[in-house]
């Protein structure tokens, strides 16, 4: 049991004894953290607006969607290698590019796959209105 304190107050005035010291140490690290929480929604919140008013955000949607879902590269401990799927680069740069051209040439095939099954003609675009499969 704990033991008879002088006044009633006295846990409530150590709970906030303990508060203000914990937020001395760590006040700063917690309000940066909730600036950073609030930065990052206010820009998720601007991208919803210009993709409201954009007909063709779905297309960047799209692309990061599939950048998610692809798995990240992996750096090697042997001079400064990189590996993706299964693959060994000279350089994490290599190792990017190669996943990026992945995930464009998924983009691509998902799009063209949806204009066959609804009967677009895919041979008659341009070149500029598709991606191309050197990543452009």
């Amino acid at each position: 049991m704990l033991p008879e304190v002088p006044f009633p107050g006295f846990w409530y005035f150590i709970a906030l004894a303990v508060a203000m010291i914990a937020w001395r140490i760590w006040g700063e690290r917690v309000t940066a953290a909730l600036r950073r929480f609030d930065q990052r929604r206010h820009d998720a919140e601007l991208q919803a607006l210009y993709d409201r008013t954009n007909p063709n955000s779905h297309f960047r949607q799209s692309v990061e969607q599939l950048n998610d879902d692809t798995p990240p590269v992996e750096p090697t401990r042997a001079n400064g290698q990189a590996a993706w799927n299964g693959s060994i680069f000279a350089s994490r740069e290599e190792a990017d590019a190669a996943r990026w051209r992945h995930v464009l040439s998924q983009a691509r095939d998902f799009y063209q796959d949806l204009d066959r099954s609804y009967g677009n003609r895919i041979s008659g675009r341009k070149s500029k209105d598709t991606i191309s499969k050197d990543g452009v």
